[in-house]
């Protein structure tokens, strides 16, 4: 018997932290400051004989002292990669959208399906929660689109990106090709390939001439 199983079980997911800020006036103050200090920087640089204004040390300082508020008042958001089945069962559970033309999945519930159940809390010191569903729902309210943007794409980094890469370089003991996600495959096996694999990558199919 080969220890493909043993192999199997020491396999990890990668994940992705979303860090959420609870408090979103300290997001638009440091977008202030920062364009503050940007005008200052340009300033000087075009007169270099002109000692840097005090105003310059202050808008600095203030700018850090927001930065610290806003790590302050921030939770962070562990978001892990799951296997190809239950990702596709998430989309299965959301279906297209009435009169959206092309849409294979909804993607307003699916990311934040997704995220809820792949997600854990960290705390300050660094420690893994699981988030119960009063929680979530709680978080749910707070979550912007923006944010909703940000999530999406993690989801999308440890589950669709993670694992295309060719690790062809490590050199193989059979011949392989490239199937239609650019994932290296045996010649048998991709001649026969799965249509949707899911969220953003169904493949539009073209008539031949």
């Amino acid at each position: 018997m080969s220890n493909l199983l043993s192999r199997l079980e020491s396999g990890r997911m990668p994940s992705e932290d979303v860090r959420i800020c609870l408090d979103k006036n300290l997001l638009g103050e440091r977008e202030s400051l920062l364009a503050n200090v940007a005008r200052s920087q340009r300033h000087n640089a075009n007169d270099a004989r002109m000692a840097a204004p005090a105003v310059d040390k202050d808008a600095q300082a203030r700018l850090t002292a927001v930065e610290d508020a806003i790590g302050a008042a921030s939770i962070t958001l562990r978001i892990t990669g799951v296997d190809r089945l239950k990702y596709n069962s998430w989309l299965l559970a959301c279906p297209p959208r009435k009169g959206k033309v092309g849409e294979s999945f909804d993607p307003s519930k699916f990311f934040m399906l997704a995220a809820k159940n792949s997600a854990k809390y960290v705390d300050e010191s660094g420690d893994e929660h699981d988030i119960s569903p009063d929680e979530w729902k709680e978080l749910d309210k707070t979550i912007t689109d923006g944010e909703h943007d940000r999530i999406a794409q993690a989801v999308l980094n440890v589950n669709r990106t993670a694992g295309a890469q060719s690790i062809d370089f490590l050199g193989s003991g059979s011949a392989t090709t490239r199937d239609s996600f650019g994932i290296s495959v045996s010649p048998e096996a991709s001649a026969s390939r799965r249509g949707d694999s899911g969220a953003g990558s169904r493949k539009k199919s073209t008539a031949k001439k």
